[in-house]
């Protein structure tokens, strides 16, 4: 299997160690995953729209059938570093 190497500041290296954890992942496999998944979900991102709730009357984006639901955990791992 081939190997690819990288080169990272320490603080990089601690804040993707600190998000693989957090995911409850290796370092290779949170670095796989995130790269993978980053290409697969971009052509999909053509199917969003924006809609006006009826109950608020907000804008409510909506996304493509099949999409999975973004859960609490996704937006903690997203917002982790935020200041």
């Amino acid at each position: 299997m081939p190997t690819l190497t990288f080169k990272v500041s320490p603080e990089e290296a601690a804040r993707i160690r600190r998000l693989a954890r957090r995911e409850n992942r290796t370092v290779s496999e949170f670095l796989r995953r995130r790269s993978l998944q980053a290409q697969a979900v971009a052509p999909a991102r053509a199917g969003y729209r924006v809609e006006t709730s009826p109950v608020t009357g907000l804008p409510v984006m909506r996304a493509p059938a099949g999409m999975r639901r973004v859960t609490c955990e996704d937006v903690r791992a997203l917002l982790a570093d935020f200041p």
